[in-house]
């Protein structure tokens, strides 16, 4: 009687034993197969196109402002390829780490010289002039948006009171950053040789290339984007304030660049 009591009672030990077991090895396995995703260095997610850097407004955006990054949920209009975006431009600024999507920038930089943005990114203390461009001044065209250029001017001696005068070249501004090209307009045709540059320099130079303008001959050479400058975003030391200008003739322009010094 006593072997018949036992063995049920042996019967639901190994059954309570067998289920415990069978829950253990359970849960080791899925915690195996979780052990990738608890411990793996990449997150889950789509590449899309990011902002490696700041992008400012109006700037054409090029391929090392730019990086993937895994981003969680996709953007709506985000890019997978950095070549779709480079070469485009900036229509507001972009944040560093910030996804790049078709909303925040223009198919061509060229678009941008209209009313995208409602005001010209002018840092205080700065000031935007317009100089005239060609084909033969200004680089065959190829000066575009978010360039820097270098200005040229020949002057003939005899301005500065030499007799006989002779023309004399001097690199009178460097790292002129083009803000704009050609005039505004709300149309995007197709592209070609524009008329005009708008560049930014600070209110002081703006007096001395007004004198150029008027007693030179000009040319520009494009500089290598290896080359480029940081945009000024706080005024320049040496001409704090559109109230330091102060004024440019023969004598100030030949101090500066001194055309009649051999």
């Amino acid at each position: 009687m006593a072997a018949e009591i036992g063995r049920p009672r042996r019967g639901r030990t190994y059954i309570i034993v067998g289920t415990v077991l069978a829950v253990l090895a359970f849960a080791t396995a899925a915690g195996v197969a979780s052990l990738p995703l608890l411990f793996s260095n990449s997150p889950i997610g789509t590449k899309v196109v990011v902002a490696r850097t700041p992008i400012n407004a109006r700037t054409k955006i090029q391929a090392a402002d730019l990086m993937m990054s895994v981003v969680n949920p996709v953007p709506p209009q985000s890019f997978t390829d950095i070549n779709a975006v480079a070469g485009k431009g900036a229509r507001v600024d972009i944040p560093a780490g910030a996804p790049v999507t078709a909303n925040l920038i223009a198919q061509s930089p060229d678009l941008l010289s209209s009313s995208d943005v409602t005001y010209l990114p002018i840092p205080s203390g700065f000031v935007a002039v317009t100089i005239p461009t060609s084909e033969q001044v200004g680089v065959g065209g190829y000066v575009q948006l978010g360039d820097r250029i270098t200005v040229l001017a020949t002057v003939n001696t005899n301005i500065f009171g030499i007799n006989p005068g002779s023309p004399v070249v001097r690199t009178v501004f460097r790292n002129l950053d083009v803000i704009r090209v050609g005039p505004a307009s709300t149309s995007s045709g197709a592209s070609q040789v524009t008329s005009s540059l708008t560049v930014l320099m600070t209110a002081c130079d703006s007096e001395y290339m007004f004198w150029f303008l008027n007693n030179a001959v000009l040319k520009y050479t494009l500089e290598s984007f290896r080359d480029y400058e940081q945009t000024p975003n706080q005024p320049d030391p040496a001409c704090p304030s559109l109230t330091a200008a102060g004024g440019a003739g023969p004598r100030e322009v030949d101090k500066k660049w001194k055309f009649t010094t051999p």
